[in-house]
């Protein structure tokens, strides 16, 4: 993933503060490599800092990664779980001002898009589980039990009703049926055990080579 925009130090380096986005609580200041910002921006998760971040601890989803105005430093937003909170820090002021969320800086990655990232990896891990489990009542549990033509089936109505939403230009309307479609898609990955990873690489494959094709062109 080639990064552009920022400015390394002469050790290859780029000072970054590590700030839980939840909170606005900063968390560490330290030094990352071109290495590890990569692997974190394609991995979405902040435990591939461990080695420079020593606030760390755990797999914590990353958010944002944002370049400041200088160009020289970065602000790494992640979401912490509750039971991984470390002791809040303490002012040196006796009455310290509230604190105010900074200016946003140039994104590295898109935040939504990152957030929708975690919560597909999250479903598909639900949907695993439903299929192991079967657990009653479970429409998940319906979907496995009745095979693959019953999942097919979903996905060629859901298609249908995406359609049929979009004619409409009904934006609440096509944003669910993308959801309900999304969902069964998912379905289909279990059943047919194709992990996300699988499709990622395949895009970035075709990424890759699009890319090769314009720089030819």
């Amino acid at each position: 993933m080639p990064i552009h925009n920022i400015s390394f130090d002469e050790q290859g380096k780029i000072p970054a503060v590590l700030q839980d986005a939840s909170t606005n609580e900063v968390i560490a200041l330290c030094f990352i490599d071109r290495e590890s910002l990569t692997r974190a921006l394609e991995s979405g998760d902040a435990s591939v800092l461990a080695d420079s971040v020593a606030g760390v601890n755990g797999s914590h989803p990353l958010l944002d990664i944002r370049v400041n105005s200088d160009g020289k430093s970065l602000t790494i937003l992640i979401r912490r779980e509750p039971g991984k909170l470390e002791a809040a820090p303490r002012s040196l002021l006796r009455k310290a001002p509230a604190a105010k969320p900074a200016a946003s800086g140039v994104s590295l990655v898109d935040v939504g898009s990152m957030e929708f990232g975690v919560t597909v990896g999250e479903l598909y891990a639900l949907i695993s589980e439903r299929q192991q489990k079967r657990p009653e009542g479970s429409y998940t549990t319906y979907l496995f039990n009745s095979g693959l033509d019953k999942i097919l089936k979903k996905i060629a109505e859901e298609s249908g009703e995406v359609i049929i939403a979009a004619k409409n230009n009904g934006e609440p309307e096509l944003i669910s049926e993308i959801a309900d479609l999304v969902y069964h898609l998912l379905v289909l990955l279990v059943d047919r055990d194709v992990k996300l990873g699988d499709v990622g690489d395949e895009l970035i494959r075709r990424a890759a080579k699009r890319s090769s094709s314009a720089e030819h062109q």
